[in-house]
């Protein structure tokens, strides 16, 4: 595996251990909306921007990109005030510039005639699928609202796994 692909794999774990975790909040009562998003969004902005420095000689600046919007998206949930319409206004703004950071990243790869780009759009299109159905389902009580928040997280992980795997699988045949 080449250096880039173990950073953002070894990311993309951390981030699915975290969103593993936050899903097991609510058995421990634990129900502060404003900590489970500021825990998710500071380390989403961490993960990235360490795994951004240490492949900085790839040029892939999507990693860079989503860590400055989840930066943003953690400033924000601090000066607004966090009823459950705010909540999925945040999280759909995120997904909307997240969307457009993938589809950059599609659009990379298709003008280089690699076909990894169909399987950048299939994550495309089922990252923001499978998002939005979850932000539709956050008007529950605020344990239902933590798991469906980890969920989001859970398969955007998964989502963003998938790329340095099938690289790694078309590398090897």
């Amino acid at each position: 595996m080449k250096k880039k692909q173990i950073v953002d794999l070894v990311t993309n774990i951390s981030l699915l251990i975290l969103s593993c975790v936050i899903l097991l909040f609510p058995s421990f009562k634990i129900t502060n909306i404003k900590l489970v998003l500021g825990i998710i969004f500071s380390f989403y902005s961490l993960f990235k921007l360490t795994s951004f420095i240490i492949i900085f000689k790839e040029h892939d600046y999507e990693n860079l990109f989503t860590s400055f919007i989840s930066l943003i998206a953690l400033v924000s949930i601090f000066f607004i005030e966090l009823s459950t319409k705010n909540i999925v206004l945040i999280l759909l703004v995120w997904l909307g510039v997240m969307s457009l950071i993938k589809l950059k990243k599609a659009d990379f790869y298709h003008d280089r005639q690699n076909k990894m780009w169909l399987l950048r759009l299939f994550i495309l299109f089922s990252f923001i699928a499978i998002n939005l159905i979850l932000c539709l389902n956050l008007m529950y009580e605020k344990e239902v609202q933590i798991l469906i928040i980890g969920f989001y997280f859970l398969i955007n992980s998964l989502l963003d796994s998938l790329d340095p795997l099938v690289c790694y699988l078309m590398e090897n045949k």
